[in-house]
């Protein structure tokens, strides 16, 4: 059974979508020993085994000889690339994030997003919510929330195209937090760089003992939003992105995280300082049942392929 993972990455696309295809490889990896993971993006990632630029025509179908399943997990690919790749190999699943388009008949549809069922006229071929989400066991964490807040993690994903992370930290600047940035960016000449302690390229496992420590988060609406969900971490969201907005709109209807902005940050804040308030929005997060069916479902859908 030969199964390809196809996503993008880099300085303009983030590191969202690789990050959840390494996590789905090494599930898919208890299920068939041959899964390869393709890259494409302005940069070479250790976690993908190859970067090539493979939406590209001739590339991509050179690339689906003799596979068996296709995964892709795609902002640029479009209709035509699906339906090209439909008829190249046994199954295809789609890793969508907000009902981008019609998908090919027979085409599996997988969005582990709380709240992903809304978006879709479910059918069988479609794996929908936070029960099918591309997990990380190691975030799971009880949160027992201190009487005063000492940690804030502030992490907008891989790449910070609008220059969030400065806005954010002149906001912030007079709180008595020790603040845990994830940026690819140093601000060295900031003049409260004593309390704060930037990370670069941090290891899961760092995270989630990052995410362990921090009493409270600002983060962007991407998948990061699970992560802080799984380690019950009370957070404030600041989506950069359109299509973050129906995740982060989920999350704040469930009551264990807020949208805000830059206007509304620092008042967003000072209200999150409350216990009683962090302590009603983490046992919001009780109960949620993260990726539970994703691999009992994933083996019904491979074993059915018939090698090429």
């Amino acid at each position: 059974m030969k199964i390809k993972i196809f996503c993008e990455a880099g300085k303009s696309q983030g590191l969202g979508h690789l990050i959840r295809c390494y996590r789905l490889k090494k599930l898919l990896l208890e299920i068939s020993p041959d899964v390869t993971l393709y890259q494409r993006g302005d940069e070479i990632s250790p976690l993908a085994d190859h970067h090539c630029e493979w939406l590209e025509n001739n590339k991509l179908k050179s690339l689906l000889a003799q596979t068996d399943v296709v995964i892709i997990d795609s902002y640029q690919a479009t209709k035509k690339t699906y339906q090209k790749t439909i008829k190249l190999t046994e199954k295809l699943i789609v890793l969508d994030d907000s009902a981008m388009m019609t998908y090919p008949k027979n085409t599996i549809v997988l969005n582990g997003a709380l709240g992903a069922e809304k978006l879709y006229d479910t059918n069988e071929n479609y794996l929908l919510g936070i029960e099918y989400a591309i997990i990380d066991k190691k975030f799971f964490s009880t949160k027992i929330p201190k009487k005063q807040i000492t940690d804030l993690l502030l992490t907008l994903g891989g790449t910070d195209p609008l220059g969030m992370t400065k806005k954010i930290l002149e906001i912030i600047k007079e709180l008595p937090f020790n603040l845990h940035i994830i940026s690819r960016i140093n601000f060295k000449k900031h003049p409260f760089k004593n309390k704060i302690k930037f990370y670069n390229n941090i290891s899961s496992s760092q995270m989630a003992v990052l995410m362990k420590k921090c009493d409270v988060a600002i983060s962007a609406g991407g998948g990061t939003l699970n992560e802080l969900a799984m380690s019950q971490v009370p957070t404030l969201i600041i989506p950069i992105a359109t299509n973050q907005n129906f995740q982060a709109k989920q999350w704040e209807e469930k009551g264990a995280m807020r949208i805000t902005d830059l206007e509304s940050l620092y008042k967003d804040l000072e209200t999150i300082k409350s216990l009683k308030i962090r302590q009603e929005m983490i046992l919001k997060y009780s109960n949620i049942p993260f990726g539970k069916s994703l691999f009992k479902k994933l083996k019904t859908i491979i074993p059915k392929c018939e090698c090429i």
